[in-house]
């Protein structure tokens, strides 16, 4: 016959190792009580005993996290003007470009125009592309 697996509820296994460690009833009791085996009752008992310190870290470990997370905040709002600043010219950029004319773009870019550097009709050829 097949035995379903019964898991507990973290609130629930707290409440049966405090009536543990408490004394009354003793461990093969509760553990009969709530149909544990006392394997288990065991080694929630040693979990909990483990990690009991940490319910008095709890208070100074959540002032830390939430410095951190005041510190993240301001942070992200901090990129979040540089990132609108960096979009807003790169509009303004894009506007321009594509307020030039055809016409226009392709006089800059004949390669018989000496007046412009060669850094500049490489420039002006990608942007012509981009908008073409």
């Amino acid at each position: 016959m097949n035995q379903s697996l019964i898991t507990f509820s973290t609130e629930l296994k707290t409440k049966i190792v405090l009536e543990l460690l408490h004394g009354k009833p003793n461990l093969i009791e509760i553990a009969t009580q709530y149909g544990i085996t006392v394997e288990n009752l065991s080694m929630w008992k040693q979990q909990f005993l483990a990690n009991a310190s940490q319910i008095f870290e709890t208070q100074r470990s959540k002032k830390a996290l939430k410095r951190r997370v005041e510190t993240y905040v301001k942070e992200n709002k901090k990129l979040t003007v540089m990132v609108e600043k960096v979009m807003t010219e790169r509009d303004v950029a894009c506007r321009t470009l594509q307020s030039l004319s055809i016409a226009h773009n392709r006089r800059l870019m004949n390669a018989r125009n000496h007046t412009l550097e060669k850094k500049q009709r490489e420039i002006i050829a990608l942007d012509y592309l981009l908008i073409s």
